[in-house]
């Protein structure tokens, strides 16, 4: 089970990059990515399929739970980004851009998640159900924190610091919780910030197809 899941998670990757390559060079924006863009979210969701079948929390040894911050930690990005909006501090994309990007990324992270916490049904270090991986509230991290990035890197590296620190920490969190392993974090951070790579390279076609410019009257 363990090999056909990082099977699973190798081809999803890689077909999305492929897919990514292909519609950045095709359409004349800014944003493309090559491949080389999700070489940091395969080795985060690699290093979690490796460890899939070897749980371990180390350091971690209590068994208690010692913070509920991480049920709002995880929606720290995408409040920063919030609260950015409402300074006038602007995103490098207009706000109806912004939203689409935010919907699809999270659409496309919570589908993957959902169906990786079914297929796999690993028992959660507490042993209260069997969905550990990948960790959910990781996932979400991390992709608000991409977001986050995209958003708003141009304006300064603190933003997009911010953002990863509070993703980090809900990440570590979770496994001190007695609520995940190791793997299923690192696997979750991973898919969090491939989908919204995956989504602002292929947003364009998406807006293109859906958007089609008004056709020239001629008198």
């Amino acid at each position: 089970m363990a090999l056909r899941i990082r099977f699973f998670l190798l081809l999803w990757l890689t077909s999305f990059q492929l897919f990514a390559q292909t519609a950045g060079d095709s359409i004349p924006t800014e944003r493309r990515y090559p491949l080389k863009s999700f070489i940091v979210p395969s080795v985060l969701i690699g290093g979690g399929a490796a460890l899939l079948g070897h749980p371990t929390r180390d350091p971690f040894t209590s068994t208690d739970h010692i913070s509920a911050a991480d049920e709002y930690l995880r929606f720290g990005p995408y409040g920063l980004r919030v609260a950015l909006q409402a300074f006038g501090v602007k995103p490098a994309v207009k706000l109806g851009d912004e939203i689409a990007v935010t919907v699809i990324s999270n659409g496309v992270m919570a589908v993957v998640t959902e169906g990786l916490k079914r297929t796999v049904q690993s028992t959660r270090p507490n042993g209260s159900d069997r969905r550990s991986f990948p960790s959910g509230h990781t996932a979400v991290a991390f992709t608000g924190a991409e977001l986050l990035h995209q958003a708003y890197k141009h304006k300064s590296p603190w933003i997009s610091v911010a953002g990863y620190a509070m993703a980090s920490a809900t990440a570590l969190l979770r496994v001190a919780n007695n609520e995940h392993h190791w793997a299923d974090v690192l696997a979750a951070a991973g898919i969090g910030i491939a989908s919204v790579k995956i989504t602002y390279a292929v947003y364009p076609v998406i807006k293109r197809k859906l958007i089609r410019p008004k056709k020239r009257v001629t008198r």
